[in-house]
């Protein structure tokens, strides 16, 4: 990776008594701080959206499928972009499109044109995720060490901003559309300070045994393979805490309104907390200690979460016990999956980067509505008893993947 970028826009300005490396470390946090709160932006002002275009719950349902179908889609060409033309240009590139891609979802006059812009934001989006981790990826082997969690960590904590300012805006009486446009300036700011000290990708290496077609092509490796599989049992629980955790502690449990949503936050905190502590715990012990840790934890918090109901006097501490587990879990697996995909040698870092992120996307995509047709036929305590059967294949996955990792 270069460690001399070429100025850009404000980049001058940017930290500039800091050296170079250190710089780019925090401008790839700015790219990871800005992606979620686009992302928790949006999601935060759906129901004044929905009200604006008079939607009903059956038409918000198909149209905000098309954010992730876009994301999907989007996955293999947004690959071969950030190989061709540099993790730097397009994460710039996009980090300017996505919150544009906002004001014109608070602008969209009609169902169909929301459909449509939501299905360009969720490429917007991918492309951003896609160039940012294949930066964290270079940044981390010029550092020698684990930095990946950290940067995810920060596209976690932009959610909790967001979602803070999203309330005083909607308190203040503040419409979506100037709530986007704000929003869009302030990370078009910083962008415009922290963008042009993002690295230059290396040159490529090639050697005898690394084929020529793998460095430009789209193939599946066994190890590609089991670092997919991974990411879609961490993906597929993610999506299942996200959508049916209050659901959970309401029809399982029968909590009062005002606590069903304790078992989420329990979730986020250690989510959130974890990403910031997952480096040090790798550096120190490797990645292969901590992944396996982490899928243990996925499979034991729902094993607790199934379970908590028949624990009457500490069902409810029982339930957020697990969930808890479950944060734990999913803090680490997707962000050191991606920085072992980035250094594959078979394979340039945004190709493997997105087509982990294929199959692990798949996951967070499918399961939930899936959880929610197993539930309206066995009850949702049967339906997170299969999360189970998920979340084994990330053990096995990284059990398989053990030659392969630090340790």
């Amino acid at each position: 990776m270069s460690t001399s970028p070429r100025p850009l826009l404000l980049s001058r300005f940017f930290l500039p008594r800091l050296n170079t490396l250190v710089r780019t470390r925090i401008a790839v946090c700015c790219s990871f701080f800005i992606q979620g709160a686009m992302f928790a932006t949006w999601c935060s002002r759906i129901p004044d959206i929905k009200a604006k275009l008079l939607l009903n719950d059956a038409q918000l349902g198909t149209l905000l499928f098309l954010l992730p179908a876009g994301q999907f889609l989007s996955i293999l060409p947004n690959g071969l972009a950030v190989k061709h033309f540099g993790s730097r240009p397009t994460l710039i590139l996009a980090g300017f499109l996505y919150p544009s891609m906002l004001i014109l979802l608070g602008l969209a006059p009609s169902a169909l044109t929301l459909g449509i812009l939501l299905f360009l934001t969720g490429a917007v989006a991918n492309l951003s995720n896609t160039a940012a981790n294949t930066q964290g990826v270079f940044l981390e082997q010029r550092y020698g060490r684990s930095i990946m969690a950290f940067f995810h960590g920060m596209w976690s904590v932009a959610g909790l901003v967001a979602v803070g300012s999203a309330i005083g805006f909607t308190a203040l009486q503040v419409g979506p559309t100037l709530h986007f446009i704000l929003l869009a300036l302030a990370a078009a700011t910083l962008l415009s300070f922290s963008g042009g000290a993002l690295a230059e990708d290396p040159p490529p290496q090639k050697s005898e045994d690394t084929p020529a077609r793998g460095l430009s092509n789209w193939s599946f490796t066994p190890t590609i393979c089991w670092l997919g599989i991974a990411c879609f049992g961490c993906m597929a629980c993610e999506g299942t805490v996200y959508d049916w955790s209050s659901l959970y502690l309401k029809e399982v449990l029968l909590v009062p309104t005002k606590t069903q949503g304790i078992a989420y936050f329990a979730y986020l905190c250690t989510m959130v907390s974890g990403r910031f502590i997952i480096d040090r715990l790798v550096n120190r012990w490797g990645a292969f200690r901590i992944l396996l840790c982490c899928s243990m934890a996925i499979t034991l918090g729902f094993f607790i979460t199934v379970m908590s109901p028949t624990l009457t006097a500490i069902s409810l501490p029982a339930t957020v016990f697990g969930f808890a587990l479950i944060g734990c879990g999913t803090s680490a697996i997707v962000p050191l999956c991606c920085s072992l995909a980035g250094s594959c040698k078979d394979l340039s870092p945004g190709i493997a980067i997105a087509e982990i992120s294929t199959i692990g996307f798949f996951g967070f995509l499918v399961t939930p509505p899936l959880i929610g047709y197993i539930a309206a036929a066995t009850g949702l305590r049967y339906a997170f008893a299969l999360m189970l059967l998920v979340s084994l294949p990330v053990i096995i996955a990284i059990l398989r993947l053990h030659k392969k990792m630090p340790r």
